[in-house]
């Protein structure tokens, strides 16, 4: 089995490459996720059994080319296979990539499962079978397992005392200092989360609103995140002067990442964590209701996705050579998981809005302007008259000239 950290700033990437990933029973464990190159070395620091890592070259704080300089000084002994994500115009950083000891590469706008799966596989091979990684493998899930029933129990039991709390958590690697206060988050449009991801992606989901809760956990303080249930998770956070800010800042942050709303409460410190757990239910069971009221009347939210998509038709329908692969690249994956996303969302696909949208402005140029039919077409899109009467007329029901001959 092969651990694998996947690198990115863009947790909806993140999203994309878990939900495509060969993981599983194909020999890919994907173990950890990083935002940054800077939060990728502390994990390898970590991780020992990590042994390939997925890695975006485009990120704030350190990027792909600094973390690979890095590498050799964080991991001297084992160096863990490196492929590395690009953009359609950063071959100058894959070619330097490749200098500091990435094996393969992907282009994000050309990855599918199909891809990933063999890039992975080509740089499995150069990495021998270790049992030691296998047994630290099955070590860290223990120790996980561990440490996440004991930061349950705190929420939910009054729990031991400062001594044996403090022993606990240095015993177990739990990053949290005495006195912390807890801050309980949810999704409050979970209805429509749920109606847009489908029974399969409700827990990736979770998974990727509690890294992103980690992610600013780090810029703020000390601490551990607790996911819950689809949609719910508790952060215990020291030290408990900077608790309010950190949670309008992650409220913000995860909304802003994955196209939700977000709200969080804080609760006391740990002498009295049960009452927060019963402010955190409490909040809970006040969304409910809210939540299944979305689901019926949002059956098909929008995600991040296709609203930038959305957006790249408005601003480019009058390109005209603009497609699919042009959006896919805008958006930053796949033209095959834009195409799939957007018909499962909008019930159109990709190609039926793009003319929609050229057809609306049309109409509007030709009822309100003196233009005639070509020059109409040439700022819709479609050059060729043609081709913009057929599209027009399949739209509308009529043609271009004869529509301009009614609103006359």
């Amino acid at each position: 089995m092969h651990s694998v950290l996947l690198v990115d700033d863009e947790p909806f990437v993140r999203l994309a490459i878990a939900n495509l990933g060969p993981w599983g029973a194909e020999g890919f464990e994907l173990s950890a996720e990083a935002g940054n190159g800077a939060e990728a070395l502390a994990i390898l620091a970590e991780r020992p059994e990590i042994d390939m890592v997925l890695l975006d070259l485009s990120m704030p704080v350190m990027d792909g080319l600094a973390f690979l300089r890095r590498l050799a000084e964080a991991r001297p002994r084992r160096q863990p296979a490196v492929v590395v994500l690009s953009a359609h115009d950063d071959y100058h950083l894959v070619r330097e990539a490749f200098t500091l000891g990435a094996r393969d590469y992907l282009l994000k706008s050309e990855l599918d499962r199909d891809s990933l799966r063999a890039v992975l596989a080509k740089a499995g091979a150069g990495s021998a079978e270790s049992q030691e990684r296998d047994a630290a493998i099955l070590e860290r899930r223990h120790v996980e397992l561990l440490k996440g029933q004991v930061l349950r129990d705190l929420l939910t039991v009054s729990g031991p005392g400062a001594r044996d709390l403090e022993e606990t958590f240095q015993g177990l690697g739990i990053g949290l200092e005495l006195p912390f206060l807890v801050a309980c988050f949810w999704v409050k449009d979970l209805g429509a989360v749920a109606a847009r991801q489908g029974a399969d992606g409700m827990a990736r989901f979770s998974e990727l609103a509690a890294s992103s809760l980690a992610q600013v956990l780090a810029k703020w303080g000390r601490g551990e995140v607790v996911a819950m249930e689809p949609g719910h998770a508790a952060v215990l956070f020291s030290p408990p002067a900077q608790a309010a800010a950190f949670g309008a800042d992650a409220a913000e942050y995860v909304g802003r990442y994955l196209s939700v709303k977000v709200g969080f409460v804080l609760g006391p410190v740990c002498g009295a964590v049960a009452e927060a757990a019963a402010s955190y239910h409490a909040a809970h069971a006040a969304h409910a209701a809210h939540a299944a009221h979305a689901a019926r009347a949002s059956r098909s939210a929008e995600s991040r996705i296709v609203v930038l998509a959305r957006r790249a038709i408005r601003e480019r329908f009058a390109e005209p050579g603009f497609s699919l692969e042009d959006a896919s690249l805008a958006v930053g994956v796949s033209k095959n998981h834009l195409s799939f996303e957007f018909s499962r969302e909008t019930g159109e696909t990709f190609t039926e809005c793009l003319s929609r949208t050229r057809v609306e402005e049309a109409r509007r140029l030709l009822g309100s302007t003196t233009l005639l039919v070509y020059e109409v077409g040439e700022r819709v899109g479609y050059p060729n008259v043609e081709h913009f009467s057929r599209v027009f007329k399949k739209v509308t029901g009529v043609s271009p000239a004869r529509y301009k001959a009614e609103q006359a």
